[in-house]
């Protein structure tokens, strides 16, 4: 057949589209979930963990509250590569194996009742990774693979009369995991995983086809433009479906999280936004209102089992519906749960800030940072808090993903005296590591351990940082994936922080072309009469100081604070550890014979003794004048010099 190429790269919707992360489900992270949706609420269960445990546990999500809850396990018991379909009401769920088993049951799940009824069992051979698609009161199911054996068949369900019937094989080769949704009441099957070549090379497709139920026949449609690929995940919406993340075609994982639409009016694919992280293999995803949902997967290169909630808009024309609202939108055509019934200060960054306030009413006070305290000598009396949190808040400003070194560091300025209270960080998966600051002469002048939880975490930090340049702020230690900023704008640098920090580059070779790791920065300016040394053993030990300002002095060995000797028994002004004869005063320290030992204390012989000189008097070592001159004797001489000496008679 002859085929006419589409390809769109260029997304030619009109709204700002980013992904927003949601949070994280309490339960282990897997790949392989069974996912599904409505109105309300999303599910997870099933799936294979970290530990390669297969598992059965349910969870359903929230979307007006924001929050999971942990349900009953599924009746069927523990398995991964299973998959699921929901009308809004029910949900069908089955295949799947467990342990080289390969179960053919299949179940219902009530929504509004929470209960599970087994159905009419599949009857024929249990898979992995089939096609799922529901379509006009009927769920068709077909290829997948059992044993390194992939299918071609196709069948369908009778949801009404709970039968299956078997229908025209897949005509265009047996594969597994392949990607797959229905538009409008019609399937769409492709991509996905083939038999081995003769090289040993996995067979990955990027053929695409449609499904005509009418007529039980299969439609080659144009290829996909871009990579093959395969266990990713699937969905639609409004007239159009979606292929999301996956391995490309060397079974490997794809550069990045690439999200898909398909338009079956023009035969057409358009990129759209990457999930951020990079791309997982086999994750879920559900659509509730204008939202799309990732969770889930698996990421080879860091081993993370991923269990967080990505969010992305799909459609400009989500929105409010109810007239009551705040927010009420005429031209809304689908509701998203936006609706807003308080107004108030919205900004996070101000000083009246209601977190309950879901409009803004421009009542927001900007924050003004200093010390708001007149009795310290710092005062700001244009300050109106001494704490607060500024710098980029999301993980989502710019483009990014996640990356896995410690080599890089934010460099940033420093104005005032201020505590660096806390810091974000957003983790791929959990781990420990250090965080540190580096002053101008790469002296580590903060280090601490911390432990992260996958997704957002606030690090405290409490460290005080005085006026200064060119410091440095970065990771010392494993590094299992932080979000870093990769495309960040012209003329962002330097981010200004309340005016007592500004951020100026980065340390690569491209410093003004990445953010990295820290984001949402707590600081509290140091109100400075607080200020001083507060080491007790210190000559300028502050009483009243709270925060040691790094001012300390200390006395030098053999002296105190006033420079005086701690020890000096001849009190000649030379240290008793230093002094060449401390038991003789002698300032001026001669040493002519350089003995080490000061000429005042020499033990010098009667030979050694000039001639010129002439003894005046004779006295013992107390004093006293010595007659005899038996003993230690010091002799006095008319040249002012004395000597020690030693006689027997």
């Amino acid at each position: 057949m002859n085929k006419i190429l589409f390809l769109l790269v260029i997304p030619f919707f009109t709204f700002a589209q980013s992904w927003d992360f949601v949070g994280n489900y309490d339960s282990d992270g897997r790949h392989h979930p069974v996912t599904f949706s409505n109105d309300n609420f999303g599910f997870v269960l099933a799936g294979q963990n970290n530990a390669g445990e297969y598992l059965s546990d349910v969870l359903r999500y929230d979307v007006q509250s924001n929050s999971w809850d942990q349900l009953a396990n599924f009746p069927g018991g523990p398995r991964g590569y299973a998959y699921g379909v929901s009308d809004g009401t029910n949900a069908y769920v089955g295949f799947g194996s467990n342990n080289d088993l390969y179960p053919t049951d299949w179940w219902v799940y009530s929504i509004p009742n929470n209960s599970w009824e087994e159905l009419q069992s599949f009857p024929y051979l249990g898979r992995n990774h089939p096609a799922m698609v529901l379509s006009d009161g009927k769920i068709f199911v077909g290829m997948g693979s059992s044993d390194g054996f992939n299918f071609d068949d196709w069948w369908a369900y009778d949801i009404l009369n709970d039968t299956w019937s078997q229908l025209s094989n897949f005509p265009f080769g047996a594969r597994h995991h392949p990607f797959y949704f229905s538009i409008d009441k019609v399937p769409y099957v492709g991509f996905g995983h083939g038999d081995y070549t003769n090289n040993g090379n996995a067979q990955i497709y990027n053929d695409f086809y449609r499904y005509d139920v009418s007529s039980d026949n299969w439609i080659q449609l144009n290829d996909f433009p871009s990579e093959a690929r395969v266990a990713g995940t699937q969905f639609s919406y409004n007239g159009k479906g979606y292929i999301m993340s996956g391995d490309g075609d060397d079974h490997g994982p794809l550069d990045s999280g690439e999200l898909w639409q398909y338009n079956p009016l023009l035969d057409s694919w358009t990129q759209l936004t990457s999930h951020p992280g990079g791309a997982r293999w086999a994750p879920g995803s559900f659509v509730i209102g204008c939202n799309v949902y990732l969770t889930s997967g698996y990421k080879l290169e860091s081993d993370t089992y991923f269990n967080d909630l990505l969010k992305f808009k799909l459609s400009a024309d989500c929105g409010c519906m109810d007239e009551l609202a705040l927010n009420y939108n005429q031209e809304a055509l689908f509701n998203d749960n936006s609706c807003c019934y308080l107004s108030g200060c919205t900004d996070p960054y101000s000083t009246n800030y209601n977190d309950n306030a879901c409009i803004d009413d421009g009542s927001c006070i900007a924050i003004v940072l200093g010390c708001t305290d007149s009795t310290f000598t710092n005062f700001n009396s244009l300050a109106n808090t001494s704490s607060g949190f500024t710098g980029f808040t999301s993980e989502e400003f710019g483009s990014g993903g996640f990356h896995y070194n410690d080599m890089w560091d934010m460099v940033f300025n420093c104005y005032e005296t201020v505590t660096l209270k806390s810091i974000d960080l957003y983790a791929e998966s959990s781990f420990s590591t250090q965080i540190e600051i580096i002053d101008v002469n790469e002296n580590q002048i903060y280090s601490s351990t911390i432990a992260l939880e996958t997704g957002l975490n606030q690090v405290e930090i409490d460290f005080v940082i005085f006026p200064g340049n060119d410091y440095k702020i970065g990771i010392n230690g494993s590094n299992d994936g932080l979000y870093r900023n990769s495309s960040v704008a012209d003329g962002t640098f330097p981010v200004n922080l309340f005016d007592v920090i500004e951020i100026t580059s980065n340390t690569t070779e491209d410093p003004l072309d990445f953010f990295y790791y820290f984001y949402n920065w707590q600081l509290e300016v140091v109100c400075q009469s607080n200020l001083g040394c507060t080491d007790l053993l210190a000559c300028n030990y502050n009483s009243s100081a709270v925060t040691d300002d790094n001012s300390c002095t200390y006395a030098s060995e053999f002296y105190d604070c006033d420079q005086e000797c701690l020890n000096d028994l001849d009190i000649d002004g030379v240290c008793d550890e230093l002094d060449n004869c401390p038991e003789i005063a002698n300032p001026d320290q001669e040493d002519n014979n350089s003995n080490n030992v000061g000429d005042v204390c020499d033990n010098l012989s009667i030979d050694e003794v000039s001639v010129s000189r002439n003894v005046v008097k004779t006295i013992d070592i107390l004093g006293r004048i010595s007659k005899n001159n038996k003993g230690f004797t010091i002799y006095l001489y008319d040249d002012g010099t004395a000597e020690k000496k030693y006689s027997y008679e």
